[in-house]
């Protein structure tokens, strides 16, 4: 870099300083001048992260689709899901799984965001998902009740794609909506649940998305059906 490329970054910056020292002055608020220039970075690489998880919504949840390919262009390779339940497997094949599974009892899926905040990397969202109960769901059988489920969601965007994900869904409100309860009840074995048995060592292919449904209906069975 040469030394006009320098001063002229020198000027940008002081004029930069200048403008958020102002702003400060403008708006009486007790931060200081590089947390202003932070904040009004930040705008752009939010709505920048907004585009990606409305197009997550649109592309995958909304259309259906889950499939390796159309999940790789939403989800980066090493992408976690911090709501997996113990023993689902990791990346994308244990969102295929848990999505199909939620996919075989619920047509017509719909997010409706009810707001989007976001800081940096991470996005936080409030929403209802609006869905028809069309299949077995949790032992219970379709209802073709239209049901709201609220649920909030945080997520970590990387290079353009969903890196990491937490989530928090209403299961009671779920059960209400299909006409069935929810309780705590211990089971009669301590270990843990009966998983299916899906060779997730290899990529699932459309083929697989059979084999993965009737594995997925029956991972959603009540825990009494699992025991021996």
């Amino acid at each position: 870099m040469d030394g006009s490329s320098v001063g002229q970054q020198e000027r940008q910056q002081t004029e930069v300083d200048a403008t958020a020292e102002r702003l400060r002055d403008l708006l009486d608020v007790e931060v200081n001048a590089s947390a202003i220039v932070e904040a009004v970075r930040d705008v752009q690489r939010v709505e920048d992260n907004k585009r990606v998880l409305l197009r997550f919504q649109r592309e995958v949840f909304n259309a259906n689709d889950w499939s390796t390919e159309t999940l790789s262009r939403n989800l980066t390779d090493d992408f976690v899901d911090h709501a997996a339940m113990p023993g689902d497997p990791p990346g994308l094949e244990g969102v295929q799984m848990r999505f199909s599974a939620w996919a075989s009892a619920f047509d017509d899926p719909d997010e409706e965001n009810m707001a989007i905040v976001g800081q940096g990397e991470l996005l936080a969202v409030m929403y209802n998902l609006h869905a028809r109960h069309s299949g077995i769901f949790m032992g219970i059988p379709p209802t073709n009740r239209e049901v709201v489920i609220p649920g909030m969601e945080v997520v970590r965007i990387r290079d353009g794609k969903i890196a990491e994900h937490w989530g928090i869904y209403d299961f009671l409100r779920t059960a209400e909506e299909i006409g069935s309860n929810l309780a705590f009840l211990p089971r009669e074995a301590p270990e843990s649940p009966v998983r299916p048995a899906v060779p997730w060592a290899v990529k699932l292919s459309e083929q697989d998305a059979g084999v993965v449904a009737d594995e997925a209906e029956h991972y959603l069975e009540p825990q009494g059906d699992h025991a021996e």
